[in-house]
Formats: C-alpha cells, structure tokens, sequence
C-alpha cells in the first residue's frame, strides 16, 4: 500500500459526538469506550500523517433551522435536529476537543447529508492528490461511515473500514455493521494492522 496514494478520510470527529457535554455523546458513549474509540482515531492520524498520508476530515453542519432537511426530515437527520446537534459555527458542530488537527490537514465543507461525497467536493480533492485508497474512521459506523464506504466502492477507490476508529448509537449496531456490512464494500482492519500494512 502506497502511503502518497492512500488518505485517511475522518467524518464528523466533532464534539457533539466524541466529547462529554456533546448533545449526542451519551448516545456512542458504550462504543467509544468499549473501543477506546478517540485515543485510537489519534494513534491513526498521527502515525497517518507522519507516513505521508493525506489527512482529510469531512464534519456535517446544519443551519439553526435545519432548512438543509427540508420539511419532514425523518430518520438519523430527526434524531440530529431533535437533539439539536451539529448547528454550525456552535462548539457542538466543531472538531472535537483533543482530536489531532493540524493546519496541513484537509477540512472539506458542506456535509450535510450521510455520504461524505454527496454535495461535497471530496472526491475531487481525492483525485487531485492522487488517492486510491481511502481509510475511513469516525461516526457513525452504520451510516455515515457505511454510505460512504459503499460510494468509494463504487467509485473505484480501495476502502479500508478502521474498526476501532469508530462508533455509533450502540454496540449492537456496532456489532452488526462492521461484522456483516462492512466486508462487503472494504476490507475491514484495526488501526494498527492498518498502519503495520502501509509499513510493509
């Protein structure tokens, strides 16, 4: 694996999620400690960075109002405007609170729905720089993270599943993604059979 062709994509690393005080914390807060999940997002992104690999966070944000849902948002996004999270420009919607964010990183804007590619420019960023092969990390492991490892996919970049860099609303759900959903659209590894891997 070729550290200057591979990126490590994080999505949504923000303190609404990773950080206690976060308005949906409580909710990932058996998954980020079952799996240490923010100490391990950090060994991989340091570790990434330092290999020459291209670091590029993907945070979501809505208006106050939530216009960017529409009328009648259902699902995942009514859960996120009833619990009034990721309202841009708020502590909430910002990079987590210990997250290892440098200025050489990548922060692509305007995620605003599941995939991290829809209405964003990420995939141009990605062929810009010459990437084939994306690790994905961050929230949530089943929907976020899935949607977006299934349009790498299809969009013919090799994709890699970090599992213990990632967490969602529960351990069963957890459970359930990386065990069955993800082995289909990535190759699923920890971080550090990851890094061992760009090593070799």
């Amino acid at each position: 694996m070729n550290s200057k062709q591979t990126a490590v994509v994080l999505l949504e690393l923000q303190n609404d999620f990773l950080t206690e005080g976060g308005k949906l914390y409580p909710l990932l807060k058996s998954v980020l400690e079952t799996y240490d999940v923010k100490a391990h997002q950090n060994l991989l992104i340091r570790a990434a960075r330092a290999s020459g690999m291209l670091i590029v966070h993907v945070p979501i944000g809505f208006s106050a109002d939530y216009r960017e849902m529409g009328d009648a948002p259902y699902g995942i996004l009514q859960a996120v405007k009833n619990a009034g999270a990721l309202i841009k420009d708020t502590w909430g919607s910002a990079i987590a609170d210990g997250v290892d964010i440098q200025s050489g990183d990548i922060v692509i804007e305007g995620k605003s729905g599941i995939d991290a590619f829809a209405g964003t420019h990420l995939d141009f960023v990605l062929r810009t720089h010459g990437i084939t092969t994306i690790a994905l990390a961050g929230q949530l492991t089943n929907i976020c993270i899935e949607s977006t490892m299934r349009a790498a996919y299809d969009k013919g970049y090799r994709a890699i599943g970090i599992t213990d860099a990632t967490a969602t609303i529960g351990l069963e759900q957890y459970d359930a993604s990386i065990e069955h959903n993800w082995p289909m659209f990535s190759e699923p590894m920890t971080h550090r059979q990851f890094l061992d891997r760009v090593a070799a």
